[in-house]
């Protein structure tokens, strides 16, 4: 059973840390530079573990979870000279190949609060795990390995005394090089004779700024990656030229809104999700009552069974009461960006793979001081809708508190004007949820989420139990 005493002590220790936002591939030239593997890992160090992996025990599921070592001699992006660098991923791959769909996604993992939070991992993890993609832990950055105390030299400087990171200037050709390791392993093999056929990289807020900026300078020459999920690169706007060398899915909440139209028309899809935060209560509980009570607390894995009713607690999108909702970047923003990110991974994987491109919504509409429109609960108007938002129960400030939000449960009285009985609203949120699914937006397993939760709202009509017969 979770409660959430735990919650806000580790949120004043995670929110204490937040301070900052913070070889050639031609025909005639040198082979592409590739990193080498050592590993796993294993139980070494003083507790035995990898530093975020999964609290819960994806064994149960057919999965297996292993950490490396991956080492090589990078290229400084923006300056001049070479450097040795030893990070670590942790690789979650299917035990069988019978099970696994080919497609690898690597998760350029955010350090914004300078330790790192895996945010699309965590948003995405158990669309994963049904669907048999391989994914991956990405330590890309320097400040996500030392040296706060939630980095991993620090929390157990034994298991991770080898790690050597140069500086983020190396980063881009460290991922490029782990790329092509995982295609063609050196050293130890990562995925055990499992080959990916497309790799995918995602990253969320800085690390959605990073992979930017990868596709813009980087991935022209690298060809090391298939395709990119761009998630939340707030202040960056939406400049890939007129067409990324590589198919780009951009996921945009709230936050990011700006009138300002794309440049890229082909190779290019942006979803501007209405009602979404930066940072929302999905990802705060997992990373809070999940990830963090294992790593400051030492707490053996969960079964798979405790990820359920964690979801059933973090998956509230304001159909139930929940004093946390008023709570922002940890709690409160409860729009349930988790269905975007799926939907987009699976569309974003077939069009790597020379299929489909992936449908494109609306945009958002703007004011004419350029401030979001809005409708008459305050909630967003225009891009791509979500049926929460066109049959709302709650009023979400997305924007509330910055990288947070807020939301805001409407009254009884204001529920009952728009759905006289729990049966109306359900019946709405059924043709919206229909709809979406066909549009390509919302993946059925998702749909079929959402209607439970909807069902499930009944107490928001307490009248209704009055009038049974």
């Amino acid at each position: 059973m979770y409660t959430r005493p735990w919650t806000w002590a580790i949120a004043v220790l995670l929110l204490g840390l937040s301070g900052c936002q913070g070889g050639q591939d031609t025909e005639g030239g040198p082979t592409p530079a590739s990193a080498r593997f050592d590993g796993p890992v294993g139980a070494a160090g003083l507790y035995g573990h990898p530093m975020w992996d999964h609290w819960f025990d994806i064994g149960e599921v057919g999965y297996v979870e292993e950490e490396f070592f991956v080492s090589g001699r990078a290229r400084a992006h923006a300056g001049e000279g070479e450097a040795d660098y030893v990070t670590r991923v942790i690789v979650r791959r299917p035990r069988d190949a019978a099970d696994f769909n080919g497609t690898l996604l690597l998760d350029w993992v955010n350090v914004t609060a300078q330790f790192e939070n895996a945010v699309d991992t965590l948003t995405a993890h158990r669309f994963f795990l049904r669907e048999g993609y391989a994914y991956v832990h990405l330590s890309a950055q320097a400040a996500g390995l030392c040296c706060s105390p939630l980095t991993p030299k620090v929390w157990d400087p034994l298991r991770y005394a080898a790690l050597d990171h140069p500086g983020d200037d190396y980063a881009f050709d460290m991922v490029s090089q782990i790329a092509r390791g995982f295609r063609s392993p050196q050293g130890s093999d990562p995925m055990a004779g499992l080959r990916p056929e497309v790799i995918l990289i995602m990253g969320q807020s800085q690390s959605a700024i990073r992979l930017h900026q990868y596709v813009n300078e980087v991935q022209a020459e690298a060809q090391a990656i298939d395709g990119f999920l761009i998630h939340a690169d707030v202040g960056v706007g939406k400049d890939f030229g007129a067409a990324p060398p590589a198919p780009v899915m951009h996921l945009l909440s709230d936050l990011e809104a700006e009138p300002e139209e794309p440049t890229a028309t082909d190779n290019y899809v942006l979803w501007e999700v209405a009602g979404a935060a930066h940072q929302d209560l999905w990802v705060g509980e997992h990373q809070v009552l999940g990830q963090s009570r294992r790593v400051l607390l030492h707490l053996p894995k969960q079964s798979m069974a405790a990820d359920d009713r964690l979801h059933r607690i973090a998956g509230n999108y304001g159909e139930r009461l929940d004093p946390a909702l008023g709570l922002c970047i940890v709690a409160g923003a409860a729009f349930p960006m988790r269905y975007a990110v799926a939907a987009s991974i699976h569309h974003l994987d077939r069009w790597a793979r020379g299929g489909p491109k992936p449908p494109q919504p609306p945009r958002y509409r703007f004011d004419d001081n350029g401030e979001l429109a809005v409708d008459d609960l305050g909630n967003t108007l225009g891009g791509l809708r979500y049926p929460p938002i066109d049959v709302p129960v709650a009023r979400y400030r997305s924007t509330a508190c910055g990288l947070g939000g807020i939301t805001l449960p409407l009254t009884r009285f204001a529920l009952r004007q728009r759905y006289p009985t729990h049966a109306d609203y359900v019946a709405r949120m059924q043709e919206a949820t229909d709809a979406t699914v066909a549009a390509g937006y919302l993946l059925p397993e998702d749909a079929a989420e959402l209607m439970e939760r909807a069902k499930a709202a009944a107490p928001r009509w307490p009248l209704d139990l009055l009038q049974r017969p």
